[in-house]
């Protein structure tokens, strides 16, 4: 029997704090990463929050060969004219290579959306001015109460939006499709991973890496229990696969796969066990892993992990 798309092993306790928060309590949270390649080139971006001002910003960082980050653009709240904003998904337009932003925002009262920036050259040209909303809650549906925390991808052409959806209770992980980037069409069969399990409270998808030795998805995502402490923000992360980034199927059911060091146990969390956000860049044969992961302090910090791609 062989064995395929296993995800990789990260000592999360081990891996590198690439980015600190500003301070040392519960509501200062530095992550929710999302890398990508443009021109070449690898950005990461950074969602910057605290308990006051909630997500105040997310920064654009050119990644360096020798993992140094430069600042590239900061992308604030006040400037887009909302109450916080949270991960970014940076996408290349396959047709005219163009760099395009999607920010989930709350405009108030927790009216979160999704907004995409105007097509840019690089991430020093993205304007906040240019903010317009391209994804709203649905009545009548699971993403009913809010929309927020795109992840993208682009497959011949096409683009997939994984996003969280909220019906009032907690978030589910939804699916959109779109063929320009603008306008998008919910899939048929949401939300594509649903609350269940350990995950019976939120469930959101925070990554999608396609696996080296088989012809299937990794689909990283993000959940939390009913009886977890934080349960709304403490998540873990689990692993599931797709062939077709339409069709999700849960590895995962029994726990999560990776968890904060401060974790206790895979379920029923006491504690801050938060590994959250989880992206993937690929650098050959090797996966650099990022992570938003709780301290003892209950703030959050940016850790990346680099490991052997699985199945090579």
């Amino acid at each position: 029997m062989s064995t395929y798309a296993t995800p990789p092993d990260i000592d999360i306790d081990a891996a590198e704090t690439v980015l600190e928060p500003s301070g040392e309590r519960q509501g200062y949270w530095v992550g929710a990463p999302c890398v990508h390649r443009h021109d070449g080139v690898p950005y990461l971006a950074v969602r910057w929050r605290d308990p006051d001002r909630r997500g105040h910003e997310v920064t654009v960082y050119e990644y360096g060969d020798d993992r140094s980050l430069t600042q590239r653009a900061a992308l604030t709240a006040a400037d887009l004219g909302v109450v916080s904003v949270e991960r970014a998904a940076l996408v290349t337009d396959p047709r005219t290579g163009a760099l395009q932003c999607y920010l989930p925002v709350d405009r108030g009262g927790n009216d979160w959306v999704i907004q995409k920036l105007a097509d840019a050259e690089a991430p020093s040209d993205l304007d906040p001015d240019t903010a317009r909303t391209v994804l709203t809650p649905e009545p009548g549906t699971t993403d009913a109460g809010t929309v927020k925390d795109p992840v993208i991808e682009t497959v011949g052409g096409r683009y997939y939006m994984f996003y969280a959806g909220a019906d009032g209770r907690s978030e589910q992980a939804h699916l959109a499709t779109s063929v320009d980037g603008e306008t998008w069409t919910r899939h048929g069969d949401n939300p594509v991973i649903e609350r269940a399990y350990w995950h019976d409270h939120h469930v959101r998808v925070s990554a999608v890496v396609p696996a080296p030795d088989a012809p299937v998805w990794l689909v990283f995502y993000d959940g939390s229990g009913i009886s977890d402490t934080g349960r709304t923000w403490n998540l873990r992360t689990g692993v599931a696969v797709s062939p077709d980034l339409e069709r999700v199927t849960d590895t995962s059911p029994d726990g999560p796969v990776y968890s904060g060091p401060a974790a206790e146990r895979d379920t029923g969390v006491d504690t801050f066990a938060t590994c959250r956000y989880v992206d993937v860049l690929t650098r050959g044969d090797e996966w650099e892993v990022f992570a938003e992961v709780a301290r003892e302090d209950e703030s959050f910090a940016l850790r990346r992990a680099t490991v052997p791609a699985p199945g090579l």
